[in-house]
């Protein structure tokens, strides 16, 4: 039932009956996959889903804008379903799902959400020390994650899975900006950060893996919302543009719904 209901979000992610349809087939996936017992999600098929449930739940928080989720979801977000340890990629997605959710809480009651910025500063350190556990494995191995092509000054990646990773990463320095933005200075070149996610998408789509593109979602859509670039905000939303009538249609609906919604003051929505 749990692989019926992922095939059905597959499907309303390119091809969407309507934008709540994707949205209401991975909660439904969800919903079963919290109850599965100890251990059954650590390998095989199960773990598979697990992993593509976790970065659809991710994009799905952030397009939702501080609403709350129908039902709890920390089990399948923060929790390892019995896991020993997470990979990296994983691991790094349980602190971009807490900082899209710590935005959420300044935004929608800022003078009630007081966090010590010394929790931020821990979660700060946490991404780090990933990132040199992800590059220092690469490094291991005489690879490079990235580099800059001396002809055309475009990032090149070591593969697309590469490419997705870095744009998590800097996913997370994005949000780390955003939710310490009270606090202190920016501690990363934000502007860096969105154009390492649009060099990212931009080589994902010249290889055409399709399935690692879906999960560019969430990077994008930071873009689009927090680009202090409108060049860079233009390109990411022309992104889901581009797809609202071909593969992904469902999952663009719901960004360009979450942009939309950003663009325009509540008040005005709601008149």
């Amino acid at each position: 039932m749990v692989s019926t209901s992922v095939l059905f979000s597959f499907f309303e992610a390119i091809q969407a009956t309507d934008a709540e349809a994707y949205r209401s087939h991975i909660y439904g996936a969800v919903r079963m996959l919290e109850v599965t017992k100890p251990k059954q999600c650590s390998g095989g098929a199960l773990c598979q889903i697990f992993y593509h449930l976790r970065t659809q739940m991710v994009f799905i928080n952030l397009t939702r804008d501080g609403e709350e989720t129908p039902f709890q979801v920390q089990r399948i977000l923060y929790g390892s379903l019995e896991y020993i340890r997470l990979p990296v990629f994983q691991r790094l997605l349980s602190h971009v799902s807490y900082l899209i959710e710590e935005h959420s809480a300044q935004k929608s009651d800022a003078s009630q959400h007081s966090i010590d910025p010394e929790t931020y500063m821990e979660v700060a350190a946490n991404i780090e020390e990933l990132w040199l556990e992800y590059a220092g494995g690469a490094a291991s191995n005489d690879t490079p994650v990235f580099w800059q092509d001396v002809t055309t000054g475009a990032i090149q990646f070591r593969d697309e899975f590469t490419a997705l990773t870095v744009a998590y990463f800097s996913a997370a320095r994005i949000l780390l900006c955003i939710v310490m933005s009270r606090y202190t200075e920016s501690l990363f070149t934000i502007p860096h950060q969105h154009s390492i996610i649009l060099q990212a998408s931009q080589y994902l789509q010249t290889y055409t893996n399709g399935f690692a593109y879906m999960r560019m979602a969430t990077p994008l859509l930071l873009v689009a919302l927090h680009s202090p670039a409108s060049s860079q905000r233009e390109k990411a939303t022309a992104c889901f543009e581009r797809w609202i009538n071909k593969p992904m249609s469902g999952i663009s609906a719901l960004a360009l719904e979450r942009i939309r919604r950003h663009l325009v003051p509540k008040k005005h929505l709601t008149a």
